[in-house]
């Protein structure tokens, strides 16, 4: 064999294994993989479960400038396994009826609250998640807590259609509560040299090292409301927490923070 033909097989071999190699990675990462008897490939794929569609506000202009909603539609599972995800969706979408009731609305009025949804759905594994938020920014002539958000996810693995809690997340990503509520403590919580906070319970005022020397109390007290303040979801194999650091926050001071939703990745 001359070395031209020797070094044409070499780059056709290396093509073909490049070409395997990405084949391969696509159905790990983004189709999911089941162990069983005969390691088959499962081919997941998430609009197969999930469907989005625009929901049509056009009666309410007299009051929102802009509503870009859509809901979430969950097919192909078992409704009994969703029902509290779809539930808590509709309760939020719900929430742009309520405000506009409390809108007084004058002739004179003009219409400058929006509304708009965000949704994120992937299939990591054989996990299905799903990330639902509607944001409100209200007339603050009206509303003194004028921004809002609302969030919603859903888990589901789809090899055994059950539910994943808080908890199973976690521990799928070798995390424990303990270790986030520390995190949280010393980057959302303990306030900067010079700052002052009123304690809610006591009114009293709290510097940095007030808060310090009562570390332990107060990552006892997000660990017990931890389930209240942080949704997860998975996205692209990351573990992601989603809190709004205002509601953190409020569990221990008593002075006015804006919303402020935060994302928390973690490998």
């Amino acid at each position: 064999m001359s070395n031209k033909t020797e070094k044409w097989l070499v780059i056709i071999t290396a093509t073909i294994l490049l070409l395997a190699g990405a084949i391969m990675y696509t159905i790990f990462d983004k189709k999911g993989y089941t162990t069983s008897t005969s390691n088959n490939y499962v081919n997941y794929n998430v609009n197969d479960y999930v469907e989005i569609y625009p929901i049509t506000y056009d009666e309410y202009s007299n009051v929102y400038s802009d509503i870009n909603v859509s809901k979430v539609n969950i097919k192909n599972i078992d409704n009994k396994i969703t029902k509290d995800f779809i539930y808590r969706e509709e309760e939020i979408i719900e929430y742009i009826s309520r405000y506009y009731k409390e809108i007084d609305v004058r002739n004179d009025y003009v219409p400058i609250n929006t509304v708009y949804s965000t949704i994120k759905a992937q299939i990591n594994g054989a996990v299905l998640s799903v990330f639902y938020e509607v944001d409100f920014t209200l007339d603050k002539n009206i509303f003194t807590d004028n921004i809002k958000s609302y969030i919603v996810t859903l888990n589901i693995d789809l090899g055994t259609n059950k539910i994943l809690t808080k908890e199973d997340l976690l521990s799928k990503f070798n995390y424990s509560k303990d270790y986030i509520a520390d995190k949280l403590f010393n980057e959302e919580v303990l306030i900067d040299k010079g700052q002052i906070v009123i304690d809610k319970d006591t009114n009293i005022s709290l510097t940095q090292s007030d808060i310090e020397r009562k570390k332990d109390s107060y990552v006892s007290r997000i660990i017990s409301e931890f389930d209240n303040i942080i949704d997860m979801y998975i996205e692209n194999n990351s573990l992601v927490l989603v809190y709004d650091s205002k509601e953190l926050k409020n569990i221990f001071f008593d002075n006015k923070f804006e919303t402020n939703i935060k994302f928390r990745y973690l490998k």
